[in-house]
């Protein structure tokens, strides 16, 4: 754990390096800085500004980079991979050198140290100038995400350490874990901040900073994990009538980069291409089939499909699925544009593109010339969804079906139905939980969410939550070695056929072992310790 906090100590420097730059039009773009100290960094609001700024992109780089999908999207049975470390959470196998289990630890801590030194030091270093409203403002930015990089860490480790000042343990490595009921104290505690002194809406350069509405809805998930169905149906319905936003018409045009921070947007990862390393989503260079379609020597996505378990819980006529991957005849006017557009077919194994007929479409936005010049290797400016208004639509028919098997609820049908009706579905008139857990997984499949919904499932039954994800067809649809282009033969296809078993002791993962070496309270023998919150 010592590295851990050396670089907690090192936080007021780092965020001070990456709050020097260049001035542009986005709230990601600083102000020039030469010579800043934290006594003095503070001093106006455009500094106030680029400290909040930094919250929305570095610390959750590693996360993002792979860890986020691995967990969300791979480990609960959407991602087909051939990648060792992937692997690991593709089969339940994740052990505790994995590095991007490391990654996940590491960056969520990082954000949690981003935002102490936020919560801190902005109101006790503000100059006169800076309002008093702005301060409370970045203590609301920093609040959010702390709880939001606690809302991951508890539900994917169970009792974790709680850090709300980070120079207090500077020179001390052996930090204990806290319980799970006081961790899910600080994040409704934050929230509640949050809450109150969010903006309801932002302009200008300040447009993609997290509202009111993004701490409510994230409000509602986590009553929703901890069973409080009402408070849940009261924050997300909230949301949903006076937030006065509502879906993007065409579910596609959410994952072009020219929209981003659009209407439906309530929290997304902000994202600069071609900028600095650390500033840029590199999803594309992993799930992209091929260098053809990004045209800057990245595209490694042969080893990535959708699996066959996520291709069969997606109906007939869903408008989503070609959004979310691509099969066989589908054709993207806003990929290769400069060529007329992009027609996938399916190339053989032996061709070295990947043995499945399906290959991930979601973040993959194409080349230079498809973005006006804003791609480069392993570098997109599209941003990363933590939130969006589905969210709380889906949010509040879970909590209406509660403990019960289904819901026939009037309010709750019509915000289901609002979603199906996006996709191109027939609306429904009664919803069980297993009709809302597909409904979530295909409305965001490859957006790393639902690892998580399962969770709440192994809450609700844990034995039919491990069956079915035990019994999960996770392969791919291989395609046949006499492949002759003609999709419509049912030998063109080998299903190859994949299944992992899933244990009661696999469904949380380990802290990493490079941090339980160092730090032994956080050995899963040695009991957690309540935290003393201040009043």
């Amino acid at each position: 754990m010592k590295k851990l906090h050396i670089r907690f100590r090192l936080l007021g420097l780092m965020i001070l390096i990456m709050v020097s730059g260049s001035c542009n039009e986005d709230f990601l773009d600083r102000p020039p800085e030469d010579q800043l100290v934290i006594d003095n960094f503070y001093s106006n609001p455009e500094q106030v500004n680029a400290a909040t700024a930094a919250l929305y992109g570095f610390p959750w780089f590693t996360i993002n980079d792979k860890a986020l999908w691995s967990i969300g999207d791979a480990m609960s049975g959407n991602l087909w991979t051939n990648d060792g470390n992937i692997g690991q959470f593709y089969t339940f196998g994740v052990n505790q050198n994995n590095p991007h289990l490391f990654e996940a630890w590491e960056s969520l801590y990082r954000v949690v140290a981003y935002a102490n030194s936020v919560i801190l030091n902005v109101p006790q270093q503000a100059g006169e100038s800076v309002s008093e409203e702005l301060i409370n403002r970045a203590v609301g930015e920093g609040k959010f995400m702390r709880a939001t990089a606690y809302f991951y860490l508890v539900r994917l480790f169970g009792e974790v350490p709680i850090i709300e000042d980070n120079s207090k343990y500077a020179f001390d490595p052996l930090i204990p874990k806290n319980r799970v009921e006081d961790v899910y104290t600080l994040i409704e505690r934050d929230l509640k901040y949050a809450e109150t002194y969010l903006a309801e809406e932002y302009s200008g350069r300040d447009v993609g900073r997290v509202t009111s509405w993004a701490a409510k809805t994230l409000l509602a998930k986590v009553y929703l994990t901890l069973k409080d169905y009402q408070n849940a149906k009261i924050y997300a319905e909230d949301v949903i009538v006076n937030s006065g936003r509502s879906l993007l018409p065409n579910y596609a045009d959410l994952f072009m980069a020219a929209n981003n921070n659009n209407q439906e947007s309530l929290f997304a990862l902000q994202w600069m291409a071609c900028v600095d390393w650390g500033t840029q989503n590199t999803t594309q260079a992993y799930w992209a089939r091929t260098g053809e379609l990004t045209g800057v020597g990245d595209g490694w996505g042969g080893y990535t499909s959708a699996t066959i378990d996520l291709q069969n819980d997606f109906e007939d006529g869903d408008k989503r699925r070609k959004a979310t991957y691509m099969q066989y005849g589908d054709f993207y006017s806003e990929l290769k544009s400069a060529d007329g557009g992009y027609h996938y077919d399916i190339v053989n194994d032996n061709e070295g593109r990947g043995p499945a007929n399906t290959h991930v479409k979601k973040y993959v936005i194409g080349s230079p010339q498809d973005n006006d010049g804003d791609v480069c290797f392993m570098s997109t400016g599209i941003n990363t969804y933590m939130i969006r208004l589905a969210d709380a639509y889906l949010t509040y028919v879970e909590a209406a079906i509660g403990d019960q098997a289904e819901t026939s609820d009037a309010k709750a049908l019509e915000y289901f139905n609002v979603v199906r009706t996006r996709a191109g579905l027939p609306s429904k008139t009664s919803v069980s939980f297993l009709d809302l857990l597909k409904e979530r997984r295909t409305e965001f499949a490859f957006e790393s969410q639902y690892w998580y919904d399962l969770l709440r499932y192994y809450n609700h039954d844990a034995q039919a939550m491990i069956n079915m994800v035990s019994t999960q067809e996770k392969g791919t649809y291989q395609v046949a070695d006499d492949w002759e282009g003609d999709e419509n033969n049912p030998d063109a296809y080998v299903v190859n056929s994949v299944n992992y078993s899933l244990t009661d002791d696999k469904v949380m993962l380990p802290i990493p072992s490079t941090d339980v070496d160092k730090n032994p309270l956080l050995a899963p023998d040695v009991a957690a310790e309540p935290y003393q919150f201040d009043e």
